[in-house]
């Protein structure tokens, strides 16, 4: 794991400023049980694009909340291939593990400049017996973990490319448009081709041949950092046609 460079105080920004707040392990609540856990908070750093928050068989003594920018949190292979697991967005609860004495089993990188709240061992485990809200929301974080697990393991392993083109980029639209993005505009979407036929298990050349597909269809251009949908009934029915 890189050495994260730590925010000074008046760079930092507060519980109570997080725009990401709403999507995140602290929910909504008092300003004052809010101030408790900014106390608990070790610190708030910055991780530049291609910097590691961990890598995969390391012991991070940490949990972190993804205050802003994007992520992605990937498995390596045997063969030298990556299978990417999950693309983290502002208000992500990232690498939390009940026993922090075990290897965590999977990587974190930044694909945009990011910053990151940090929550030590201690912090977590005194917030936990403080605030039984918490541990329920861990476990709505959780549960919908396992739920998108799920659904990502079936999508990817049982539908054709050009539905998991669809599925993967409808699911992300809705994800970004909970995060106040103008849908109705292109969006900045910082994925490259090759990190999302990582995420979708298809090769890069493939994904390039659908996309000129959906393109020329005009259903969805994703190309060039952004996203635009060019018709968004026909792009969900695909999608839909997943499940």
């Amino acid at each position: 794991m890189g050495q994260l460079k730590v925010l000074k105080t008046k760079e930092q920004v507060t519980c109570l400023e997080c725009s990401a707040r709403r999507y995140a392990w602290f929910k909504p609540c008092s300003k004052e049980t809010l101030a408790l856990h900014q106390e608990r908070r070790t610190s708030q750093s910055h991780l530049a694009v291609g910097e590691y928050l961990f890598m995969e068989g390391e012991k991070p003594r940490a949990v972190y909340t993804l205050q802003d920018g994007w992520v992605i949190c990937f498995k390596s292979l045997a063969n030298g291939q990556r299978q990417i697991l999950h693309i983290g967005l502002a208000g992500d609860f990232l690498g939390y593990r009940v026993n922090f004495d075990e290897p965590i089993d999977y990587s974190i990188m930044a694909i945009t400049d990011c910053t990151i709240c940090a929550f030590s061992e201690q912090s977590i485990d005194r917030l936990l017996q403080e605030d039984i809200q918490l541990t329920k929301r861990l476990f709505e974080i959780h549960s919908e973990a396992s739920k998108v697990c799920r659904t990502n393991l079936s999508y990817v392993g049982q539908s054709t490319a050009k539905l998991k083109v669809a599925f993967f980029l409808n699911k992300m639209l809705h994800r970004l448009k909970e995060r106040g993005a103008d849908i109705n505009n292109p969006v900045y979407f910082p994925l490259t081709r090759e990190e999302i036929a990582d995420a979708i298990g298809i090769t890069s050349v493939h994904l390039c041949r659908i996309s000129v597909e959906l393109r020329r269809s005009k259903i969805v251009d994703c190309r060039h950092n952004r996203l635009e949908i060019l018709d968004y009934k026909k792009l969900g029915t695909l999608a839909s046609a997943v499940f």
